[in-house]
């Protein structure tokens, strides 16, 4: 009866013991990788691009979000105005975000992409990028072109900075009038 009492006393506070004891949760380890973390923010941010001396884009953003260790920027509502070699306007394009990354000249614009050129060619898209190497627009995704309200549509583009000549791939569309395309 002894070894009993005592059994049940050591259960008892065993069970006192387990009870009482609130659960700590895991103490983890945060480590921060610091080419995670940004170097710069910009808010309502307009950046100018030269060559030489001549001004041949204008890029006016929400937000640019810099990490310099990646090469990288984000850029939020993208506004770009692309100048032509007399200062004219050539183009507009505008999209909700970007990626910037400056020493390989790649730019990428991403969901409501509208590029108008001056001779008021419209491009709509979700993904649209510069290739420097080309010196061409291109997008690997659906793309609608209207111009003179003929519509052009389909997977895949290829065009200079105005637009014209432009190249979709799997393309189909209603043209109305074949001598303002081939103008």
């Amino acid at each position: 009866m002894k070894k009993q009492i005592i059994y049940f006393c050591l259960l008892l506070i065993l069970i006192i013991i387990g009870c009482s004891q609130s659960e700590k949760p895991e103490q983890k380890l945060v480590t921060t990788d610091s080419t995670l973390l940004p170097d710069s923010e910009l808010f309502g941010a307009t950046t100018y691009l030269y060559d030489g001396s001549r001004k041949t884009t204008q890029i006016k953003t929400g937000e640019i979000i810099k990490y310099e260790k990646l090469d990288s920027a984000m850029a939020y509502e993208v506004d770009v105005i692309i100048f032509d070699s007399l200062g004219n306007i050539s183009s507009t394009v505008v999209g909700d975000s970007g990626l910037i990354k400056e020493k390989i000249a790649k730019l990428e614009l991403f969901s409501n992409v509208v590029v108008i050129s001056h001779d008021s060619i419209k491009l709509e898209t979700e993904h649209l990028f510069w290739n420097s190497k080309t010196q061409k627009i291109e997008s690997d995704v659906f793309v609608t072109v209207t111009k003179n309200g003929n519509i052009v549509s389909g997977v895949g583009l290829e065009a200079d900075k105005d637009l014209y000549p432009f190249k979709i791939l799997n393309a189909s569309g209603t043209i109305n009038n074949t001598e303002e395309i081939t103008e």
